[in-house]
Parts: C-alpha cells; sequence; structure tokens
C-alpha cells in the first residue's frame, strides 16, 4: 500500500476537526497514520460510540455541560486511538516477522465468541452487529486482531524473561512484612441478639452458668447462638480462624488473651441500634504471629516477578515498535 500523503491527510483530519462533532463527517476521516495505513475515524466510533450517546444522554438531563462532554469524548477517542495505533504496530510487526498464525486458530476464537457472548445463537450475533453499525467483516478483523496482539505480546514476553534464585529472594526480603502472619485464633461465639427474646439478659447468664459448669460449648451454641447456630458458633470465614481486624475491637481484646480451650466471661455490647447483645467467646487453638518461609511462597513470588517483567519487556516492545514507525495523528 502506498503511503497516503501527508498533507492531504493533515488538511482532512482538521477539517473533520473543525466541523465539530457531526458524526457523518467523523465517519468519513482518517484519525491517524500508522507507517502506510490509515486509523479511521470509524473505527475510533466502533468503540467510543456508545458512551458518546451516553454522555449526550446525561447532557440533554442537565447531568453535564456541553463542555463536560465534549472534553469526556475528546479523552476517550484519544484513548481509543492510543491503543488502535499499538494494535497496528503490533499487527505489522507480526507481518514484518514473517508469522503467519492457522486460520482454524481464528475459527476457534469465532466459534468462543459466538458461544459465550451469544449462547451459540449467530442470529443474535448479526443482530447486535447490525445494532452497533458493524459488518461481520469487521466483526472478524477484530477478533483476528485481537488474536493477534494478544499471542505476539506472549511470544515477546516469553522471550526475554528470565527470573533468577537472586531476584525472588530479592524480592522477598524487600517485601518480608507482606509475607507477615498475623496472631489468629480459631473461635466460637455464643451470640444473643437483643431482639432474640424479652428475658435476653437473663438467657445469656444462663447460658454462661453452663459454659463454666463445663458443658460443651459448641453444643450450647447450636441451641442458643443467633451467630452460625448450625455451626456450633464457629467463626464462619477460614475455617474458623479469625486475626484481630476480623473482630470487633472489645471482642478481639478478650479473645486473644483467651488460651485454647478457655471461654471467656459474659459481655455486653450494644449493636447499631443501641440496644444491648450478649457475646460468650471460647478459642479452641491459637496461632502467633509468623513469617511464611520463602520455601512456602517461591513459586508465588516468581509469578509475580514474571507478571511484573511481562509488563515492562511488552512496554518496551511497543515503545521501540513506536520509535521506529512513522505516525500522524489528526484526532
Amino acid at each position: 500500500m502506498n503511503p497516503i500523503p501527508r498533507l492531504a491527510l493533515f488538511s482532512l483530519g482538521w477539517a473533520m476537526v473543525g466541523v465539530g462533532w457531526a458524526q457523518n463527517s467523523v465517519n468519513n476521516g482518517v484519525a491517524a497514520v500508522v507507517n502506510s495505513e490509515a486509523i479511521t475515524f470509524r473505527e475510533v466510533l466502533a468503540q467510543t460510540q456508545m458512551e458518546e450517546d451516553d454522555l449526550r444522554a446525561q447532557q440533554l438531563a442537565g447531568k453535564i455541560t456541553d463542555d463536560e462532554r465534549k472534553q469526556r469524548i475528546r479523552s476517550r477517542r484519544k484513548t481509543v486511538l492510543d491503543s488502535l495505533i499499538e494494535t497496528r504496530l503490533i499487527i505489522q510487526d507480526y507481518k514484518k516477522k514473517g508469522y503467519n498464525f492457522p486460520d482454524y486458530y481464528f475459527d476457534r476464537e469465532e466459534r468462543s465468541r459466538v458461544r459465550d457472548q451469544f449462547g451459540g445463537d449467530r442470529q443474535a450475533l448479526v443482530k447486535t452487529l447490525e445494532d452497533r453499525g458493524m459488518t461481520m467483516a469487521d466483526w472478524k478483523k477484530n477478533i483476528r486482531d485481537t488474536f493477534i496482539v494478544q499471542q505476539m505480546r506472549q511470544i515477546n514476553a516469553k522471550r526475554f524473561i528470565t527470573i533468577s534464585p537472586h531476584m525472588i529472594e530479592e524480592y522477598y526480603q524487600l517485601h518480608i512484612r507482606d509475607f507477615l502472619q498475623p496472631d489468629r485464633v480459631k473461635l466460637r461465639m455464643i451470640y444473643l441478639a437483643p431482639e432474640s427474646g424479652a428475658e435476653v439478659e437473663a438467657v445469656a447468664k444462663e447460658v454462661l452458668a453452663q459454659v463454666e459448669a463445663g458443658v460443651d460449648f459448641a453444643q450450647l451454641a447450636k441451641k442458643y447462638s443467633d451467630y452460625n447456630r448450625a455451626g456450633g458458633g464457629l467463626f464462619q470465614e477460614n475455617g474458623g480462624w479469625v486475626e484481630r481486624d476480623g473482630l470487633k475491637s472489645e471482642l478481639a481484646e478478650v479473645a486473644f488473651q483467651l488460651r485454647p480451650g478457655q471461654a471467656s466471661g459474659l459481655m455486653s455490647l450494644p449493636n447499631a441500634q443501641g440496644a444491648t447483645a450478649y457475646y460468650i467467646l471460647m478459642v479452641e487453638e491459637v496461632k502467633k504471629a509468623t513469617v511464611t518461609p520463602l520455601t512456602s511462597i517461591r513459586d508465588a513470588i516468581e509469578s509475580t516477578l514474571v507478571a511484573a517483567e511481562s509488563e515492562k519487556v511488552q512496554r518496551e516492545w511497543t515503545e521501540r515498535l513506536k520509535r521506529d514507525a512513522y505516525i500522524e495523528r489528526f484526532l
């Protein structure tokens, strides 16, 4: 394809901007040139039109001003254009390096989209494309381009990334506080809500007496507790284990002073409405604060470093593509 004359594009681009926001003008314009290929305003609008329609509705409803609408549209179009330019550069790199993914890859992606987004109903796909002003060819090209971009990113990331044991150890030392396991207790609780009965305080004292007499705490919770009665009052998250910040401060203060197998006395606290609720706590096990050993999280740290390095490598790669390319914007 022969390069599009820069002067003609420049004149056309600014002519479109000068007309304002008229959709017909935008549809016929050129938003950018990437090497010898043009990106049209129509391609930009395909991704921004629904949001622009919503912004127009907000303006008509008096929720935003006309200037705010235009500013948001400009910002959104610029973001989309940046993405389209990057996509075009990556596809050009795909062709330049002689890659040629088999067609069945793209056919598989199309079938997956129809299945996942339209329940396997191709007529629903056709109707959606008509509503959006897109052709089937547009849709197929979008799928093809998206797949190529994803694969090219993975190819470039895998090619350059190496995570050494030293990098893993250094990350572990720098983020050692992130791997701290705070104090935890395995907790059961008998909770009596204010609305559980007219004599809730008397019932709470009776339950406490049974606890102190050695009656099984879990069985009492199954009979009386308004918290996880079916589970015998066991804390409902993390298999019963709770950290200090997972409890009300007044409850945490008591719970983390108890020894394994020890129950608290009767505690009364106001609920959100100011009525009095009653609590009896029992700690089954205690785990003191520890630091997770590197051997247990080495793979997780490596995955974190790979993700970070992958993002860095891809960013450097796309920046290099931009530096080596002829790019002219008109939007």
